[in-house]
This record gives structure tokens, sequence and C-alpha cells, in this order.
């Protein structure tokens, strides 16, 4: 997790090391050879599972990627949200229906850079298309309007408390309580001080400062509001130093402000230097 910080999707880095796990525990290190069977291994969708067994197999299968369902949602004119199971479908059979069985390797590969190079999302270059003459977006003028996709959900506006507890015994420097991520969620098997999170109204997300720290009242004891944000979640977090800090209700553990280190997420990472310059102040 920590080599992967910064990344995101820690979901990402828990699903290739268990795969990896299952390959050699329970299949001697030997790697899948079709999609059905790379399906089943944590972490690996259809997407991925039929890039591999196609291009490295040689499987009849076809790769869906975003370029793909542009390239069919146009040549098709499908009408339907390709993020919904109509339109998933009917890009799925277009795409069967259009591969290469003989080299599905190369035609898949054919396909995403044809939506790559050619089939742009929003200026195609349809007179160098080769299937131009069969395009019925492209007859019925619709290539801006396809792929249809559901509205995008706003990502949410949340507050972030964090809680830093201390602690300096007789000859020891000052150290703060770090606790250990639940496996799932967000920050997911990092560490962090305990927190709490609540929605943002919109109102006071539109009050707080829009840089990364923000001017703070001379009586406010907190640190912050420090932004950050995530594919979901836009975030403003502050942080308080607690006196008497309830029973820790996650795994973790005490480590030196000045020099130990955690594995902290990107939002507290960013502003460690500050943060601890801010706990020996107060």
């Amino acid at each position: 997790m920590a080599l992967w910080k910064g990344l995101g999707y820690y979901s990402r880095a828990r699903n290739l090391h268990n795969a990896a796990r299952i390959i050699v525990g329970e299949h001697a290190g030997v790697m899948p050879k079709n999609a059905e069977e790379w399906s089943a291994l944590p972490g690996v969708g259809p997407y991925t599972a039929a890039a591999i067994s196609s291009i490295c197999y040689g499987e009849a299968v076809p790769v869906v990627d975003g370029n793909v369902q542009r390239v069919m949602s146009r040549l098709f004119d499908i009408e339907h949200a390709v993020d919904r199971k109509a339109g998933k479908q009917a890009v799925n059979e277009a795409c069967q229906m259009l591969l290469d069985v003989a080299d599905p390797g190369t035609s898949n590969q054919a396909w995403m850079e044809l939506g790559a190079l050619i089939c742009a999302p929003k200026s195609p270059l349809c007179a160098q298309c080769p299937l131009m003459d069969g395009c019925l977006a492209r007859e019925r003028k619709t290539m801006l309007q396809r792929p249809v996709k559901q509205p995008k959900k706003a990502a949410l506006a949340v507050e972030v408390s964090f809680s830093i507890a201390l602690r300096q015994e007789p000859n020891s420097p000052l150290q703060w309580w770090v606790e250990r991520r639940p496996e799932k969620g967000i920050w997911s098997q990092l560490e962090a001080f305990p927190c709490v999170m609540t929605p943002l109204s919109s109102e006071k997300e539109a009050a707080v400062n829009t840089g990364l720290f923000a001017e703070r009242d001379a009586n406010d004891a907190r640190f912050g509001p420090v932004k950050h944000i995530l594919t979901h979640r836009r975030m403003t977090a502050y942080f308080e130093v607690v006196q008497n800090p309830p029973t820790p209700k996650m795994p973790g553990r005490w480590v030196d402000v000045s020099s130990g280190d955690a594995n902290w997420p990107r939002l507290i990472d960013k502003v460690l230097p500050e943060l601890r310059a801010w706990i020996v102040k107060n």
C-alpha cells in the first residue's frame, strides 16, 4: 500500500496481490489462458480479461473499452446508453459480429486504435475513417451525440474532521496516535488519524477558500482547511488536537511526530511538514 500511495483506487493494489497469490497457490504459477479464467481472479473485469486472452492467447472475444464503445455506437447509431444493459448488449453484439476470429488480438487493437486516433470524442476525423461510408451516425449527423451515457453523479462534498491524540512520556519524543483504516472504503488499509466525515452544504463549501490553505481565525484551534479531491468526493479537512481521546476503535500505534512515519493517505502526506510545525507550535 505504501508503494501504491498517491495512485488512487487502492483496491487495485490489493487485488493484484491477491490475484498473484491465487495464481501461485492454486494454479502452480501458470497464468490463465482464457477470459473466463481471468475473470475469476479478483480485480479482473471483462475488459482486462478479454484484452489479455485475445491479445496474448488468441481467444476470439471482443475487447470493449471507451474507444470501442464510441466507434460501435456511431457506426450503428446506437441510441441506448452504453453504460446501461441495453446499450452494453448492443455494443457487445456489434463487437462480436465485427471481430476477426482468425486474429482477434490484432482485430481488437485495431478497433481501439480507430477510436483513439480517428473516431475522437469531440472532433472525429470522418474523412480519414475507413468506415466512413457505412457509418450510420455520420449519415444521420448524430456523431457528437454518440455514445449516449447516463449523467454522471456530482462528487459529494464532505468535511473531514481528524482528531490528533498526543502523548509524551519521560525522556521520549512527542508521539501521535495513528490508526489503520478498514479493509474496505476510503483509504483502505492505509494509516490516518481517527476521523469523522460529514456531508458539506454547498453554501459552506463555497465559503471555504479554494486554495490548499485558507486563513484561520486566531481563536480557531484547528489546522486547516485542507482541500483534497478524489474521484467521488471533494474534501475539506480539519485537524484538531484532542486532550482526552476516546478508546481507539481501530487497530493503531503511536508514532513519533517529528521523525516517525506512517502509511499516510495523500491528503495528510501533502501537508505533513506544516502539520508537524503546527503541532510543535501549539
